[in-house]
């Protein structure tokens, strides 16, 4: 049972105030009386820890968070059991947690929410990386220093792993608003699981609740499974409507719909403030690999609706199409195409041409009379001069080039091609696509692009890189050449 020992000592602790009590343990100001620090001490106490496996589980994943050493991640110093309690000891760190800020501000500004949210990303995937799952991303364990750096703390470590947090008195609400779906029925937790509940949080700071409510936990669990996803700009209507894609991959029911990392959350989010957010970033699940179109100039077909990549196929003539169809008709784009001549301009030419004829008829008669028949009849031919023209090709120097690959990069279909091994084609497609609709080709421009081979998507800077080719590079070392 866990009580107050406030100006107790607990080993070489001494114990001087308390910052928090939750299910599971009491978080302390203390001084450690060895090594002369003020210290975080949290000490745990509660149904679960009697457990001869938890014991064993608090060990191991203290030694995981122990080694991260990522900024965003409060330092431990020490670990272990004194007198039949297990203890943690961290950087006691000044500042409130994301719930005090929320009862104090309401909201947030979105700028500081999503840099809130970047930071917060930062250390879910550097723990995801080392195999450790958070399970119990809320505000209540996010600190925040008075500079605005973000801390995020207690990494499942107090959470009894068969306890599903929905029966402790004056919690089950709160923690159930940030679960996941697969959390709330007892499914294994992932990666995607700490997503979903980070992207809960930043629905909170953006509209000051969380995405689904309840008088109830069965009420709010009823309505994490069953309602879609509240329109942000409803609940704030000063919010950028390009959130609500965000929010919606973000808060998705499948795991595999929701974003691959927590850092790409934060970016695609950074971006939606700037109305840049792709329309690609939604819950609508990404489509099978279907047939597509490489075009052959950079001409592009506006589209009359939502269009979805469904992978690479190169075109060489007009096809069948057994799935959704998305252009106005076939179109084949082999060389640049021109219109054909009006008939009454083709007619015009025609007479042009027969003029030309007879005037240049006429000139030889001409030429011919001067040359062999002078003004005096004395039967002596004219001296005459004959002038031979010819048009000399130009050298390959000379001819304009047309634009192409630079060397060394490998093509992948009509106007696209990898500048790295990385990079894979179906991708460089993807981005290309991207990148002409978003503009004209040559200018320079920031996009982002899904990759059909990882599910992910990447964060591309274009820039024209000479002799018509745009040269894009990102995400892991990829390398794009459009032309």
């Amino acid at each position: 049972m866990m009580h107050d020992r406030v100006g107790t000592q607990f080993g070489p602790y001494r114990l001087d105030g308390l910052i928090g009590r939750g299910g599971m343990g009491e978080v302390y100001r203390a001084y450690d009386t060895v090594r002369d620090r003020n210290v975080a001490l949290k000490l745990l106490g509660g149904s679960g820890v009697d457990d001869g496996t938890f014991a064993e589980r608090f060990r191991r994943e203290c030694q995981l968070v122990a080694r991260l050493g990522e900024p965003h991640i409060i330092p431990i110093h020490d670990f272990g059991e004194i007198d039949g309690t297990l203890y943690l000891d961290m950087r006691l760190v000044e500042g409130e947690n994301l719930r005090q800020v929320l009862v104090r501000e309401g909201t947030l500004a979105p700028e500081q929410a999503v840099d809130i949210v970047e930071q917060v990303g930062a250390a879910l995937d550097a723990a995801h990386e080392a195999g450790v799952v958070h399970r119990d991303v809320k505000p209540e364990n996010v600190l925040v220093t008075p500079t605005g750096f973000a801390y995020l703390v207690d990494f499942g470590i107090a959470h009894d792993g068969t306890d599903s947090g929905l029966t402790k008195t004056g919690t089950a609400i709160g923690s159930t608003a940030y679960l996941a779906p697969e959390q709330l029925d007892g499914a294994p937790v992932s990666s995607a699981s700490d997503v979903y509940s980070l992207s809960a949080v930043l629905f909170e700071l953006l509209t000051g609740r969380p995405p689904f409510q309840g008088e109830t936990v069965s009420a709010v669990i009823k309505a994490t499974v069953l309602n879609q996803v509240p329109d942000v700009t409803a609940l704030n209507p000063a919010l950028p409507p390009t959130l609500n894609p965000v929010l919606a991959r973000g808060l998705a029911k499948d795991p595999a719909h929701r974003f691959a990392t927590a850092r790409e959350l934060g970016v695609v989010a950074r971006q939606a403030l700037s109305a840049e957010a792709p329309t690609s970033f939604t819950a609508v699940p990404p489509a099978a690999p279907g047939p597509t179109q490489a075009f052959a100039d950079q001409t592009m077909i506006a589209p009359s609706g939502p269009q979805y990549y469904s992978g690479p196929q190169q075109y060489s003539g007009p096809q069948q199409y057994s799935g959704p169809q998305y252009y106005t008709g076939p179109q084949q784009y082999t060389a640049p195409q021109y219109a054909p001549e009006k008939s009454g301009s083709a007619l015009t030419v025609l007479l042009a041409g027969l003029i030309g004829l007879l005037v240049a008829a006429l000139i030889g008669l001409g030429v011919y009379y001067l040359a062999f028949n002078n003004s005096d009849g004395d039967g002596a031919a004219a001296p005459s001069t004959t002038t031979m023209t010819s048009v000399v090709p130009r050298s390959p120097a000379e001819q304009p080039q047309a634009a192409g690959p630079p060397a060394g990069a490998a093509v992948c279909a009509d106007g696209v091609a990898v500048g790295t091994s990385v990079t894979t084609c179906p991708f460089a497609i993807e981005v290309r696509r991207v990148y002409l609709n978003s503009g004209a080709m040559g200018e320079a421009r920031g996009i982002v692009a899904r990759s059909p081979v990882t599910g992910g998507s990447y964060a591309m800077s274009c820039s024209p890189s000479g002799s018509g080719v745009v040269t894009c590079r990102g995400g892991d070392n990829a390398v794009v050449h459009i032309y």
